[in-house]
């Protein structure tokens, strides 16, 4: 099937693979300490939030963001335990169904950026070697993330986890493709992003 992917780093005739910037080391400890409880799960969250800001006086806080790791903790967590058949976030590649979807989220993450920096970001046609990957609403990850990062909400990003693995939907979802199946760029449509 053809679906559609953005990236920095990728190149036409690139095969994707799963977990590229290796990310997993950075959220383990936290899926380690909500085996152990809640309350373990919170503490290293709060530790973390003190390690982001240390690290953000040091420019390096993009791996910092302990929001993002502990609110892909979280999911992993309940996947493993009550939805095992479903592809790991942690593991797999994210593509979107519709050109329209991908232009909708380049400005979602972008638009902020120089024309400079946009320029850095392709979008791809993908030839994924899978007829049904997980359709997952995105929008229920952003909120478990913004609850995680505004407010440590622990019991929120785990019921957004439960809702989104299970597959239900926000009020407007943006959809979101999960896959760990082969694929590879097949066309640069770059220009499709900057088109308007």
């Amino acid at each position: 099937m053809i679906v559609y992917h953005m990236s920095e780093t990728l190149k036409l005739g690139d095969r994707l693979e799963p977990d590229y910037q290796r990310t997993e080391a950075l959220c383990r400890p936290f899926i380690q300490a909500l085996e152990r409880s809640a309350d373990c799960f919170a503490a290293m969250v709060l530790n973390g939030k003190y390690l982001f800001a240390v690290l953000d006086k040091s420019g390096l806080r993009e791996w910092a963001d302990y929001a993002k790791w502990a609110t892909e903790a979280a999911f992993e967590f309940v996947r493993q335990r009550d939805f095992p058949d479903s592809v790991s976030r942690m593991h797999c590649c994210y593509y979107y169904d519709s050109l329209e979807n991908a232009k909708k989220l380049f400005n979602y993450d972008w638009g902020w950026a120089s024309d400079e920096e946009r320029a850095h970001v392709h979008l791809y046609e993908i030839r994924l070697e899978d007829a049904e990957p997980d359709r997952r609403d995105m929008c229920l990850y952003d909120s478990a993330y913004d609850a995680m990062a505004q407010r440590q909400d622990v019991d929120f990003v785990l019921a957004n986890a439960r809702r989104y693995y299970a597959g239900e939907r926000s009020a407007e979802p943006v959809w979101e493709l999960l896959s760990a199946a082969p694929a590879q760029a097949v066309r640069d449509i770059s220009r499709e992003l900057r088109a308007e």
